[in-house]
């Protein structure tokens, strides 16, 4: 996945969503009635089950590790992983992954649900640490008949081996500095892709060997040494966002090995970093358009008229940032950028709808802070001017290392070119959006494939028909390559489907298959 780089900071994929659960967190998730009991991920299916079977001797110290699991607080315990840092050369160094297990609410033997809730970069052990986390993304029904587990992957800063860049204060000016430039002009285009050089540059200062090895492959070995580590001869997944490119790659590198998979909000592996761009950019000039029909219908919006010239309106108040940008009291400035992105945090979830309107309100009379908030939020910066991760870092290492881009004179021009049709009022804020990739140290291991994991068990993909930032064609197309994938389409508006607040048709649909194997309907529609 490729975010828009200093141009426009769209982060495509579910990190900026975890700031949103406390939003619903007294909403707990629907339950099903009795269901089928899986085994102990301590011991397997089998108590013969050998986690080295057919595993190659270099690789099999890996495979064979037993779990230290120790108590980390609210009921859960958490262990490491240690893992190959370049799986090509598994006898060279190593890269710790740290594990975060809740045991099942139910009694007798249990299988593992292994959770990834996206970014790339998303920490993911208070999913199963944190209460308030497991019950805004796992069903009762689910917490019953699973242990739940969720790691950290290789590169994400807390305790697994980290991508390191910048601190703090450097971060604030890589992210929210206005551009000396005026924005479209060749030297626009040259200053961002001179900043992104120079943040590739300190993220290889930092980070060193590991940059090269945070690509989505890597993560996919690693789950299934995770895997193995559990006791199971098969993976139970669930994955959001960029999770489900890793569920995916991981069928496809080990399709005898997916046991009940679900990949929401679903990542097409098949497209280019340019392709997969603009039709993001699409998604969110979609979702604004939504947010702004229904906004004015309402007395409070800020804008008059119809949504089309709401939308007028709104690129008219960005646009003028640039020229008259807004400062907040630390002495950060609001400009188009950080405009653009507070309203792309809000359109992941339309229960910010309210707040994105209100902080459009205040920025029309001069006051910025509501804006900066949701920007902030989408950017993990905390109050007091900390960061609370390194989802930054991690994403575009993972963003660049997994796809290349065209970063020639001619590829740049031809892509701002199909943003700006793409998103008709907002596109032209998003121009020069692979210009984080330009200079990066690391040369690209991946490309664009479509994959079929052929021989897999079942695979469920959903889409929601008005996601912004993993668009409806992406599930339709992923359900269609994998050779037993099947799409669940979650009729509505947001990022991803499986929650706390999902809807009864998806509750029923999802926790019925992780937990029985029991498949919809095809073409299963909720409304």
């Amino acid at each position: 996945m490729t975010r828009a780089g200093r141009s426009a900071r769209t982060r495509p994929l579910l990190a900026a969503l975890a700031g949103l659960v406390a939003l619903a967190l007294s909403l707990g998730g629907c339950a099903l009635g009795p269901v089928v009991s899986g085994s102990d991920p301590n011991s397997g299916a089998a108590d013969d089950f050998d986690p080295t079977q057919g595993v190659p001797a270099e690789l099999q110290q890996f495979y064979s590790q037993q779990l230290d699991w120790s108590d980390c607080g609210d009921g859960a315990d958490c262990a490491a992983l240690t893992l190959p840092l370049d799986w090509s050369q598994p006898q060279g160094d190593t890269v710790s992954v740290a594990l975060a297990r809740k045991a099942a609410d139910g009694s007798g033997h249990h299988r593992a649900l292994v959770m990834n809730p996206g970014g790339p970069g998303a920490p993911a052990l208070q999913y199963a640490t944190d209460k308030s986390y497991r019950d805004y993304f796992f069903g009762s029904a689910l917490q019953r008949e699973f242990d739940i587990v969720t790691f950290d992957p290789r590169g994400v800063a807390g305790k697994s081996t980290p991508v390191r860049c910048v601190d703090a204060k450097q971060m604030d000016h890589y992210l929210y500095d206005l551009p000396a430039a005026q924005r479209g002009t060749p030297a626009y285009i040259a200053e961002s892709e001179a900043s992104s050089k120079a943040f590739g540059a300190a993220c290889q200062a930092n980070t060193g060997p590991l940059l090269g090895h945070v690509d989505t492959a890597s993560v996919a070995r690693d789950l299934d040494v995770l895997r193995a580590a559990m006791g199971q001869p098969q993976l139970d997944y669930l994955g959001y966002s960029y999770g489900t490119r890793i569920g995916a790659t991981y069928a496809d590198l080990f399709p005898d090995r997916v046991g009940a998979f679900v990949l929401d909000g679903a990542v097409d592996p098949s497209l280019s970093a340019e392709d997969m761009l603009v039709e993001q950019v699409g998604g969110f000039e979609s979702a604004a358009r939504s947010f702004l029909q229904n906004c004015v219908s309402n007395a409070s919006c800020p804008f008059t008229g119809t949504a089309d010239e709401a939308a007028t309106q709104l690129a008219a108040l960005v646009g003028g940032l640039d020229q008259h940008p807004l400062s907040v009291a630390d002495g950060r400035q609001l400009g188009s950028d950080t405009m653009v992105t507070a309203i792309s945090s809000a359109l992941y979830s339309r229960s910010q709808w309210g707040t994105l309107a209100r902080a459009i309100t205040s920025v029309s009379q001069g006051d910025a802070r509501g804006a900066m908030a949701l920007a902030d939020q989408y950017n993990s910066r905390s109050a007091d001017g900390t960061y609370e991760d390194n989802s930054t870092e991690v994403l575009t290492a993972v963003n660049c290392i997994d796809l290349p881009a065209d970063q020639t004179p001619e590829g740049v021009q031809r892509l701002n070119e199909r943003i700006r049709a793409a998103g008709p009022v907002f596109g032209q804020f998003q121009a020069n959006g692979t210009a984080m990739c330009s200079g990066w140290p690391v040369p690209p291991t991946g490309a664009p494939h479509k994959v079929s994991a052929t021989g897999s068990a079942p695979i469920m993909v959903i889409g929601t028909t008005g996601d912004p930032a993993t668009p409806y064609a992406w599930a339709q197309s992923l359900a269609d390559q994998l050779d037993h994938g099947f799409l669940v389409t979650n009729v509505g508006e947001g990022h991803t489907a499986y929650n706390s607040m999902a809807s009864a048709c998806i509750t029923r649909a999802v926790e019925r298959f992780l937990v029985s194997g029991e498949q919809p309907a095809d073409g299963l529609r909720c409304e």
